[in-house]
């Protein structure tokens, strides 16, 4: 695993063999590109303000707040003051623990690894220490260059630029960014070494199904047991830390929030994200750009889908929500959220702890997309074996090899791409 990066790496020096340990074809490696020209040519995230402006659309039901008439900011542990939305957006992405990714950890442990998620966003950090490592000095330059983006999204779509076209078009120089603002970055190159942005990635599992619903499902019993804790305060009439209590159980659910976005987003939902980590021998930066091929291809195309209540809808993925085609998916992820952030207050409420999530009658019903999509997979598993789409450019091409390199794979798209 590539964890920190003080210098570019010549591939020639990473060539490895798939899981059928045989190379598809010979490469030059006086010509191959480095890890940071891949970086360069692909980025390494995804588009972030659609996960906050969905949740700033969540209504909050907290004492003297009212979210209908404005956008609420929870007060975490460590003094930061986020709206639930800004949470959805950070959770995962830009603060959490590379070491333990949720759906690593055991059943039982799963509670504690999302804490330590949860911890480097809202626990961790004094007003004190001036050091990028901070998260409360990292939430500030954050904020502050997710505003100037959101106000460049904006003039773009005036002078006729759609969003998926912008993020296309800066997907390299955003990730770069976020990188450095996470504690990376050098002068010789915004992408090394890595920041928690990219190590975050590295190891992302949470944010792909199947992972994402035991990471969203973890993170939502979290707040809700939280919740439960507000509610005990509550009858023991200790009722500002019950209100603290609650407004932790929200801020915990937002975070967690995240993770049930992502597996609405067509890019997330049938990527084999874990496979591609396991079965390519390279480091797991370079597994993410290959897995991020399939994703955003994905993401562009859309994908069909249906729930467990009959809904249908084209969904589409990071980037691309805005489209108009994508009003209906739009919707029902908010409704998701609504009724997941419902439960928490209702828990406050009433004290129980709800044996059956309803938000997860609205997801998707994963088992149905091979069978009501024509497009085929860029990779997929077969038999336990990860098989790669044998033309790159046809996504209705239904021919898959298990002779297939991922490293060649990727300078395949990157000569494509140029």
């Amino acid at each position: 695993m590539l964890k920190n990066i003080t210098r570019a790496l010549s591939l020639s020096l990473l060539i490895s063999h798939n899981t059928c340990a045989n190379e598809a074809s010979s490469i030059d490696t006086v010509s191959q590109p480095t890890t940071v020209q891949f970086l360069e040519k692909f980025g390494a995230g995804f588009a972030n303000l659609e996960h906050k402006n969905l949740g700033d659309r969540v209504q909050l039901y907290l004492p003297g707040h009212n979210s209908k008439t404005g956008i609420v900011k929870l007060r975490l542990p460590n003094g930061s003051k986020l709206s639930y939305g800004e949470i959805v957006m950070y959770g995962g992405d830009m603060f959490g623990n590379p070491a333990k990714p949720i759906s690593n950890c055991s059943a039982k442990n799963r509670l504690a690894c999302f804490q330590a998620q949860f911890d480097a966003l809202g626990t961790l950090g004094n007003k004190q220490d001036k050091r990028c490592s901070n998260p409360l000095n990292q939430i500030t330059h954050l904020d502050r260059f997710f505003t100037n983006l959101a106000e460049e999204i904006e003039k773009s779509k005036q002078n006729g630029t759609n969003d998926w076209d912008y993020y296309n078009q800066h997907d390299s120089a955003i990730s770069k960014e976020l990188n450095k603002l996470t504690c990376g970055g050098s002068i010789i190159s915004g992408f090394i070494p890595f920041g928690n942005y990219i190590k975050l990635a590295e190891v992302n599992y949470d944010h792909f199904v199947p992972d994402s619903l035991v990471a969203y499902k973890t993170g939502h019993r979290f707040a809700l047991e939280t919740a439960l804790k507000a509610y005990e305060k509550k009858q023991q009439g200790l009722i500002d830390e019950a209100h603290k209590l609650l407004e932790l159980a929200y801020a915990q659910n937002a975070f967690a929030n995240h993770y049930l976005t992502d597996s609405f987003s067509a890019g997330h939902m049938r990527t084999p994200r874990r496979a591609i980590g396991h079965d390519i021998l390279l480091p797991s930066v370079l597994n993410l750009l290959i897995a991020n091929l399939m994703h955003n291809e994905d993401n562009q195309h859309g994908l069909n889908v249906v729930n467990h209540e009959g809904i249908s809808w084209l969904a589409y993925g990071d980037g691309y929500l805005y489209k108009p085609e994508a009003e209906l998916q739009r919707l029902i992820i908010l409704d998701a959220m609504q009724r997941s952030a419902d439960s928490v207050h209702s828990t406050f409420m009433n004290g129980v702890i709800p044996e059956h999530y309803p938000e997860m009658d609205v997801f998707p019903d994963y088992s149905k997309i091979e069978q009501i999509n024509d497009t085929a997979p860029l990779f997929k598993v077969e038999n336990g074996v990860l098989l790669k789409r044998v033309n790159n450019k046809d996504h209705y091409d239904h021919h898959w090899t298990k002779y297939w390199s991922g490293l060649v794979t990727l300078i395949e798209f990157q000569v494509n791409k140029t």
